[in-house]
């Protein structure tokens, strides 16, 4: 109760606030346009080669089937994307679909999203259906990322499905030198069928809220969200620009009663427990027009170095055990419940990026690290882009893992992979 108080509070106060600047712009309403459809999407086609590490347990549980295990493994598949848009009027609707290709199998979509948008006016709106949202200013981390799919930190500008939602948006502009915009979203989140695979609890329904205001050249967000037998969550986050070629951005979560799993004599157990989770980063772009991209995540959640132990030796005696029923139950646990990309308690990630180099026309170069700051282990891609023509593009993406056998990159299933996608655009 203190929590759902807190949140209305914050609301209340946000139009407060915001009718303190009553005086507002004018919105000329547009002529009416004819109902447009557009399409457009991609073809990735994508080779890898990777060397594996055979002491990981996550290698040995991964191919346990395997009878022989070979030193480099192949992977080769298609990614195929289609983004449809209907617009007449005060309505939309949205499409975009993925079909992924690696055997031969029926193909079969899966929506990334798949909704419909209503304009009651210039200020307010509404969209039921599929859909994807981007809570945060981060580029990698997200922890205010409520109703986000979770990004993979190795490429965070990967497509990611939605959620099915009930999304209400108001935007009110104002004609200060203080605050300049303020928006305020609500969605609301129908719990998964599981009563006959129709069906879902009514008191699961989930609510997320988000307060939006610009503040002379600041962005901040206010955001809230619970859900039954979920944790409860307040975030905040702002990003600015200190200078024209420097912006800084950061998030902050608080969670109640969230749970934290550890692995404790051989068995997995659960840990409740209260705190943040925050980030920091920044953007900087110098003459040479090189960018660097730099953000340090706090997990609150997260395993210190003696957790990540303990979960690395549970997986390696279940292996060791050939027990197929113990082998079978660290296998779920090591995919469901330590699935996160973000497994420990801090990391630092480091980006730079640079087009053109050495005046190579419609390249770019960059290159990434992710550190963990827990246990010191680290991966390092580069990456080089090639657009010889409008509609494709070529990439060369490497990646190396760096650390010891007790430690998070040290101990993946791959000492190394790179991979060269082609990829068209129509």
């Amino acid at each position: 109760m203190r929590f759902i108080k807190s949140v209305f509070l914050v609301i209340l106060f946000a139009f407060i606030f915001t009718g303190a600047f009553s005086q507002e712009y004018d919105f000329e309403i547009p002529e009416e346009e004819e109902a447009k459809i557009e399409f457009n999407g991609n073809l990735d086609a994508k080779w890898g080669i990777l060397k594996t590490r055979e002491s990981s347990p996550f290698f040995g549980l991964q191919f346990y089937d395997l009878s022989e295990k070979d030193d480099y493994l192949s992977q080769y598949r298609l990614d195929f994307y289609l983004d449809g848009v209907y617009r007449h009027k005060q309505i939309g609707l949205f499409m975009k679909t993925f079909y992924q290709y690696a055997k031969e199998e029926p193909l079969s979509p899966s929506f990334f999203e798949l909704y419909g948008s209503l304009n009651f006016s210039p200020r307010l709106s509404m969209s039921i259906g599929k859909r994807r949202f981007n809570w945060g200013k981060g580029y990698v981390f997200n922890p205010v990322g409520y109703v986000n799919a979770e990004k993979d930190p190795e490429n965070p500008d990967l497509a990611l499905a939605g959620k099915t939602s009930i999304y209400f948006s108001y935007n009110k502009s104002f004609n200060s030198d203080v605050l300049q915009n303020f928006s305020m979203g609500a969605i609301l989140l129908p719990p998964e069928a599981e009563i006959n695979d129709k069906f879902g609890s009514a008191d699961k329904i989930g609510v997320a809220l988000k307060l939006y205001f610009l503040l002379k050249n600041m962005d901040i967000d206010l955001m809230a969200a619970f859900k039954k037998d979920e944790p409860q969550r307040l975030g905040l986050d702002f990003s600015t620009n200190l200078r024209e070629n420097l912006e800084i951005h950061a998030e902050f979560s608080y969670a109640q009663d969230e749970t934290k799993h550890l692995v404790n004599d051989g068995s997995v157990t659960q840990h409740k427990m209260d705190g943040g989770s925050y980030m920091l980063g920044l953007r900087y772009l110098n003459r040479s027009n090189t960018t660097l991209i730099a953000e340090y995540y706090h997990n609150n959640i997260g395993l210190s170095k003696k957790e990540f132990t303990s979960y690395i030796n549970y997986l390696g005696n279940s292996l060791k055990s050939n027990n197929p029923e113990l082998i079978n139950s660290a296998r779920l646990n090591m995919s469901n419940i330590f699935r996160s990309k973000t497994l420990m308690q801090d990391y630092l990630y480091l980006k730079l990026i640079q087009p053109e180099p050495f005046s190579w026309l419609y390249s770019s170069i960059s290159v990434f690290t992710i550190y963990n700051l827990v246990d010191n282990s680290f991966l390092v891609s580069p990456q080089l882009s090639y657009k010889p023509y409008t509609n494709f593009e070529v990439l060369l993406w490497p990646f190396l893992f760096f650390g010891g056998n007790d430690t998070e990159y040290g101990s993946k299933q791959f000492e190394k992979k790179i991979e060269l996608w082609m990829r068209f655009y129509f």
